[in-house]
Order: C-alpha cells, then structure tokens, then sequence
C-alpha cells in the first residue's frame, strides 16, 4: 500500500512541476509559439531575451479595451480589414471582462530581441514589442516590431 501511495504522490507532483513553468520561461513559450504560427516559412524566429517594459492593470486595460473601442475595430475591419487587430481586440476584451480585481495586472508589454543565428535576411529586425495577456497561458495578442521613440 505504501509502494503504490509513494508512486502516485510522485505523479503529482511531476505533473504539479509541468505546470509550474517560471514566468521568464512561459513567456519565452508563449512568445516562440506565437511567431511559430505567425511566420512564414524560413522566417521562423526565436527569443533570445526579453525584458517586461510596462505592466497593465485590468483597470488601465479596460479604461482602452471596452464595448466602445471593441465596436470601432469592428466596424473599421469591415472597411480595412485587419483580422489580427481584430483578434487582439476580441480576445483582450474576454479576458478583461471576467477579471474582478481590477487593481491585478492584466497585460505585460514586452520587449524581445530574436536569436541571430535564427534571421536568414540582413532586412528582418532584431526588436519587438509583445502584448502578454495574464492568463494562465500568458497568451500573445499582439506582436510589432520594436522602435524607439525620441521625445521632441
């Protein structure tokens, strides 16, 4: 009996440790399964670092992803249609919507530079921006390239 109780706490807690990814790692997860699935061919890139540059509150989030902005993406998809922004929209606003703390973060702006060895044309950037959900997925709404701004 106790063989079989010692076999089945290990179990638990090998499948309790794959879910427990650390945050730096999940990102890099999440990120790479992003651009996986939004490149093309030998465009394929991977994260070399990041670096969480502002953290959203579901308040902050929601005073910029409401009824009001979900309603002119939509109608301004039906005239240029971008269904990636659309997305982003979409799934930030259901999100929002089931978050009661508003005071928790709800996105995390990332900023990642791709491995160099991975970039097959001198003319792809280096840099890019991130838009990271704080779900249980850290799931990507939104990915640009990276460009700093000087203030005038």
């Amino acid at each position: 009996m106790k063989k079989y109780l010692s076999i089945l706490i290990i179990g638990f807690i090998l499948i309790a440790c794959q879910d427990n990814k650390p945050f730096d790692v999940k990102v890099t997860d999440s990120i790479n399964s992003y651009l996986k699935n939004h490149s093309a061919g030998d465009k394929f890139l991977t994260v070399e670092s990041f670096t969480v540059e502002k953290e959203y509150t579901v308040k902050e989030r929601k005073e910029k992803v409401n009824d009001n902005t979900l309603n002119a993406v939509r109608k301004m998809n039906e005239t240029f249609p971008s269904e990636d922004l659309l997305a982003h929209f979409e799934k930030e606003y259901k999100f929002l919507s089931k978050q009661s703390d508003e005071n928790t973060i709800a996105v995390y702006e990332v900023k990642f530079k791709v491995k160099k060895e991975t970039l097959k044309n001198d003319e792809i950037p280096a840099e890019y921006n991130a838009m990271i959900l704080n779900d249980s997925d850290l799931s990507v709404v939104f990915v640009s390239v990276y460009k700093e701004t000087k203030n005038h």
